[in-house]
């Protein structure tokens, strides 16, 4: 098989709106001055009570013309796309060009009315339909739903997509909102801090939630990228295979991902001047954290979270912060983490609150999530190097498929028969959703034993795509808001999730590959 080329992949044009702000340099200069976007945030239509996050002025957009016809996360999108392709100069009916959306739960918000009918517009690809017909691309718009590594999943998809030469451009444009819906969630967990988080620090109790949308495009030529070039050079997706909402207690899962992501770069850990940081101020999540670093042999690389700045941002989180890595190191600085004081993960890791220089020409960007999914990607300073690379063969194989169909038989009594008959008792399957149900009972017939004998766990990547998402689950979790009382449940909320059914079909199968 003849050696392919790797087409290097740049960063060109982006654009960010947050609690900070709009513009990338403006949000860059109000964390360089240690502002932080997280307020007091009051709003009796959407939440029983105050509490901090960091919210986008909502007076910045609504300004906007497209007030009547789409929605504020899709004017978010519609604005900071306007703001990449004036930059870059890129023809929207470009065949060279693919856009891709990352987002947790995208319109979800539109499912707080009561009634039966349901706003087309909460499904995840309406936005991405509704978003191509505005602009007119050549290529149909996706969306990736990975929990809170979609952003990171988007952008090292987006990679692979320049890198095969199905396109030249992709552009990756991620966005979240708060929402009752989103927020009742994390505060049933009791995950959300009443003070601003402070990551990795011995008196952290929790995270602070926000909302942004960010873009950047990524492309193969020159002319299209922002100079000084900065290159992605290499990524890696992996999931813990441990849990659907507590991360691996070692640490090996996102431990995998970052070696991935070494490798695919060809860079050693003494190369790596940063590491940006998932970085949650949440308990499991920091120790998590810290023992994947030291697993991958980078305790010694300065560490650091922005979201004291400007909160996690769900599925902008990945891009925002991967735009924000690029600035630092443009900047050659490394951003201080607010709130650090004491180190409070079992793994001692090299944080500071203030800003300090960064030596090196390269940065590490971690994300993990519910499901057990993690996601890493490292940028550096463009060297012009070509190397070559040996795929394997690019041919597709079918090895296996089911088909599963209901029949006459309603969806409760089907399902509840084929668990049956796989004669393989798991307590845990009545607990799970509907959509996670279907997929652990098609992966038992698709994954066999002996199939699984010939491939070794990190070989065999988890892939779901549908339409409807997770809408039964979050018609629950919606009913349970609505009905007042206790509220939400972590167990329902959790399973609002999409990408629970693969951290669910990981898990069974202790695959720890892609999902």
């Amino acid at each position: 098989m003849d050696c392919q080329v790797k087409r290097p992949v740049y960063i060109g044009a982006d654009h960010t709106i947050s609690s900070l702000g709009e513009g990338t340099d403006a949000n860059f200069r109000k964390i360089r001055n240690y502002e932080s976007g997280l307020r007091k945030v009051s709003d009796s239509s959407l939440f029983h009570e105050d509490f901090l996050a960091g919210r986008i002025d909502r007076d910045l957009i609504e300004a906007d013309s497209l007030t009547d016809e789409f929605t504020f996360l899709e004017k978010l999108y519609i604005r900071v796309i306007d703001s990449i392709l004036c930059t870059s100069g890129i023809d929207v009916e470009s065949d060279s060009l693919k856009v891709i959306f990352s987002s947790t739960k995208g319109n979800i918000d539109l499912l707080k009315s009561e009634t039966e009918t349901i706003d087309p517009a909460v499904f995840l690809s309406e936005t991405a339909h509704r978003i191509h017909r505005h602009f007119g691309f050549k290529h149909t718009c996706e969306t990736i739903s990975n929990a809170c590594i979609s952003g990171v999943s988007a952008l090292i998809i987006a990679q692979r997509l320049i890198r095969t030469g199905q396109y030249d451009h992709v552009l990756v444009v991620g966005g979240d909102l708060l929402t009752h819906f989103v927020v009742s969630g994390f505060q049933s967990f009791h995950s959300v801090s009443e003070n601003p988080c402070r990551p990795f620090d011995q008196s952290r109790d929790g995270l602070s939630l926000g909302e942004a949308c960010a873009g950047v495009l990524l492309t193969s030529q020159t002319d299209k990228a922002i100079y000084p070039l900065v290159e992605l050079k290499g990524g890696g997706i992996s999931n813990d295979a441990n849990h659907i909402s507590g991360p691996s207690r070692t640490g090996d899962g996102l431990a995998f991902a970052i070696q991935a992501a070494l490798t695919e770069a060809d860079l050693p850990t003494q190369e790596i001047g940063l590491i940006n940081a998932h970085g949650t101020a949440t308990l499991f999540n920091d120790e998590m954290e810290s023992k994947a670093i030291h697993l991958a042999g980078l305790e010694q690389v300065p560490v650091n979270s922005l979201k004291p700045y400007i909160g996690h941002t769900l599925g902008a989180s990945g891009v925002i912060e991967t735009i924000l890595a690029v600035c630092q190191l443009r900047e050659k600085m490394i951003l201080g983490t607010p709130g650090f004081e004491t180190c409070g993960v079992p793994m001692p890791l090299r944080v500071n609150a203030s800003h300090q220089s960064l030596p090196l020409n390269n940065v590490l960007k971690l994300a993990s999530g519910f499901g057990g999914c993690n996601a890493a990607l490292i940028l550096g300073w463009a060297t012009g190097e070509t190397k070559t690379n040996c795929p394997v063969n690019g041919d597709i194989q079918e090895i296996a498929s089911c088909r599963l169909t209901p029949a006459e038989e309603t969806f409760p009594v089907y399902i509840r028969n084929e668990y049956k008959a796989m004669g393989q008792p798991n307590m845990k399957f009545f607990k799970m959703d509907d959509l996670s149900k279907l997929g652990y009972i098609a992966a038992e017939k698709i994954l066999t034993k002996d199939l699984l004998s010939r491939y070794k766990s990190t070989e065999i990547a988890i892939i779901l795509a549908n339409h409807a998402s997770s809408l039964d689950t979050d018609i629950r979790h919606q009913k349970l808001i609505n009905e007042g009382g206790e509220g939400a449940s972590p167990s329902v909320f959790v399973y609002t999730l999409p990408n629970i059914v693969a951290g669910e079909i990981a898990i069974r199968h202790k695959r720890q590959a892609e999902t």
